[in-house]
C-alpha cells in the first residue's frame, strides 16, 4: 500500500493516507479533519514513499492525535503544528523531530 500526503491547495492542513492510486487517497482523505469541507476537485495528494512502512493491514489514515503516527509524520513527513504552542512542544513526544522545536532551541540559545 502506497502513502499519501494530501492537503487542500494552498492550505497548511494536510494529513497522510494509504491507498493504491492518487484518486483513491484523495477520496479518503475526504473523511479526516482536515479535509472534511474541502471540494474534491481542489485536493492535491503527493506520494510519501517514507511514510510506507507505516502501513498496517486495515490502517487508511495516520492519526495526527496519536503520538505514535504524530511523531512518524513529524519525523518522515516534515509535519509541524498549524499553531505553535511553544508550551505544548516541552510535552510534545515529536519535538526532537520537529523543525519548529529545533528553531526555538537555536533562538534561546543565542540569548
Amino acid at each position: 500500500m502506497k502513502a499519501w500526503v494530501v492537503r487542500e491547495k494552498d492550505e497548511f492542513c494536510a494529513t497522510v493516507v494509504f491507498a493504491e492510486t492518487s484518486g483513491k487517497a484523495k477520496f479518503l482523505a475526504l473523511g479526516t479533519e482536515p479535509l472534511e469541507n474541502a471540494e474534491f476537485c481542489r485536493i492535491e495528494a503527493r506520494r510519501a514513499p517514507e511514510m510506507d512502512k507505516y502501513y498496517k493491514d486495515g490502517k487508511t489514515v495516520m492519526d495526527w492525535l496519536d503520538q505514535k503516527d504524530r511523531v512518524a509524520m513529524v519525523k518522515d513527513a516534515n509535519f509541524t503544528c498549524e499553531y505553535i504552542e511553544m508550551s505544548e512542544c516541552e510535552t510534545c513526544q515529536a519535538r526532537e523531530f520537529c523543525i519548529e522545536w529545533e528553531g526555538k532551541e537555536k533562538y534561546e540559545s543565542t540569548f
